[in-house]
């Protein structure tokens, strides 16, 4: 698929969906992004399955977008997304990469500390 220029103004506000099916409700008030994200993939080491919704923050510049999840207990991670509101074949898409972080005991981290960091991508479309 050939992404497109916008053919209106971004527009961030309202639920989006990845590949994956994890769901996220944006806000915007200026430029700062509230809302919440569903993981439908959580980690196989708390059991897996979907996460309760958890609190998103972020910003957006014109067409470009940032956020953090932070996913709290029993999780103890973060994870960061950076991307680009686009167009293609008219359905609104964001197209990001994101990095996740998760604890590393203080113990382990000599040895352990750059496995706690894992990177990926994600493609949101409205729904």
């Amino acid at each position: 698929m050939c992404a497109t220029k916008l053919t209106t103004p971004p527009n961030f506000d309202g639920t989006w969906s990845n590949e994956l099916e994890s769901e996220m409700t944006l806000t915007v008030s200026g430029n700062v992004l509230t809302g919440t994200y569903t993981s439908k993939v959580s980690s196989t080491a708390t059991g897996g399955g979907t996460t309760p919704p958890r609190p998103l923050t972020g910003f957006i510049s014109g067409d470009l977008i940032s956020f953090i999840v932070d996913w709290g207990p029993p999780y103890d991670s973060l994870t960061a997304w950076v991307g680009q509101l686009t167009e293609e074949n008219g359905t609104e898409t964001i197209k990001t990469l994101w990095h996740l972080v998760r604890n590393v005991e203080d113990e382990d981290e000599p040895t352990g500390l750059w496995y706690s960091i894992l990177a990926g991508a994600d493609e949101f479309k409205r729904k």
